[in-house]
């Protein structure tokens, strides 16, 4: 496919004037010059959007703007499918309305998908913090869905590195337009959610990658659509029923791949986190030194996952009777790695602190965690069935 291909990019929204706007003014101010044009799918909102719309586009697109109208609110899948209906490029690029895009971000993309083996591209999506929204989603131990190295620092190496991924965000990826179709775009059974996911899905069934290029970087943030996430359930029952047979549990091996270990929780939380013996050497080779407040915050910048690093840092800022950066720094921690220690460290410092997460049933963890043991041996994982293994040994005695 010619780098010179046309791109269409389908935005759907509904309402949020306020984020469309900028988010068109800066796909225009960073897509000059390029054989682009903009499909926006307006799902029958009744703000601003409504007149706003039109004038707007083809201000800052002329010609190659167009403006599809819903007759009601369709939803992301039956908006994104219309709008790529109307498109007439080679290549389309949905794109969530709630984005800013950045210089540069349109040449990475079309390079990745010059490359035929490649079914769909993504940018590297953060949030306006500079933190990661996106390099990827993983399947965790239990089929649960997550964002791959989500709130670490977008310079995070890891997070910059190709994966082999299960799927990609649908807020922003691109795609041939012939591939689209042949996967029957996007599945209108879902509600507002994993439409994303079952298009990868039937991407990797044709035996294609994905890919998410972190040299395109858009910042993301993050939907305030009501009720974005409220069909949730039943949207993921409708994935397992579609694509059940082809999903399998990833977050192990990607962890595995960039160095990392994956923990379980009592509650099942999982995260990542340094190798014991990598821990041990970085703290051994930073408290040969007199404690340094900055040097400490600069080495976790690079390497966020040194669990032992943010404990450190909250006892010496605790010892120095700043009670609050004591606090900000276990939460923080805690947002990557809700490990026990951190949350033993929290409760010292506020008693009152109440953590959430998990199933919340002990028992049920154990049934859980037996079930995916069983999934996993049956798949031929025994690196997943040894790490629920030892979950079952840790915790399984006292539940």
């Amino acid at each position: 496919m010619s780098e010179a291909s046309r791109v269409s990019v389908v935005i759907p929204v509904w309402n949020l004037w306020d984020m469309t706007e900028p988010c068109l003014r800066s796909l225009a101010e960073h897509s000059a010059g390029e054989n682009m044009e903009v499909v926006v799918v307006d799902n029958h909102s009744t703000d601003a959007t409504a007149s706003e719309l039109g004038p707007l586009g083809e201000a800052l697109f002329g010609t190659a703007f167009k403006a599809v109208r819903m007759a009601e609110n369709a939803g992301f899948a039956r908006g994104c499918n219309a709008g790529a209906q109307a498109a007439g490029g080679d290549l389309l690029f949905f794109l969530n309305n709630d984005t800013t895009l950045t210089p540069g971000w349109l040449p990475p993309l079309r390079a990745v998908m010059s490359d035929p083996k490649i079914g769909a591209a993504g940018p590297l999506l953060l949030y306006p913090d500079g933190t990661v929204q996106h390099c990827g989603i993983y399947v965790n131990p239990f089929n649960a869905v997550g964002h791959l190295y989500e709130h670490l620092p977008g310079s995070f190496a890891a997070a910059r590195k190709p994966h082999p991924l299960q799927a990609i965000t649908g807020a922003a990826i691109m795609l041939r337009k012939m591939q689209f179709e042949s996967c029957g775009g996007f599945h209108e059974g879902f509600r507002n959610g994993f439409e994303d996911i079952d298009l990868c899905f039937a991407l990797r069934a044709q035996g294609l990658k994905l890919r998410v290029e972190s040299r395109s970087i858009i910042y993301h943030h993050t939907s305030r659509t009501p009720g974005r996430f409220a069909h949730d359930r039943e949207n993921c029952t409708l994935l397992m029923q579609r694509k059940g047979g082809a999903v399998r549990p990833d977050e192990h091996v990607l962890a595995k791949l960039d160095g990392y270990d994956l923990r379980i929780g009592e509650n099942l939380d999982t995260w990542m986190v340094l190798p014991e013996e990598q821990q041990q050497r970085i703290s051994a080779e930073f408290c040969a030194k007199p404690f340094n407040s900055e040097a400490c915050k600069a080495l976790l910048r690079a390497e966020p996952l040194w669990l032992e690093g943010w404990l450190l840092l909250a006892r010496h800022q605790e010892q120095a009777g700043d009670l609050v950066a004591a606090t900000g720094t276990l939460m923080d921690c805690l947002r990557l790695m809700p490990d026990p220690r951190v949350c033993k460290a929290l409760s010292q410092l506020d008693p009152q602190a109440v953590f959430e997460g998990g199933t919340g049933d002990p028992a049920m963890a154990k049934v859980r965690v037996q079930q995916a043991r069983r999934a996993a041996y049956a798949n031929g994982d025994t690196a997943l069935a040894q790490l629920l293994g030892q979950w079952l040994v840790e915790h399984a005695g006292r539940l």
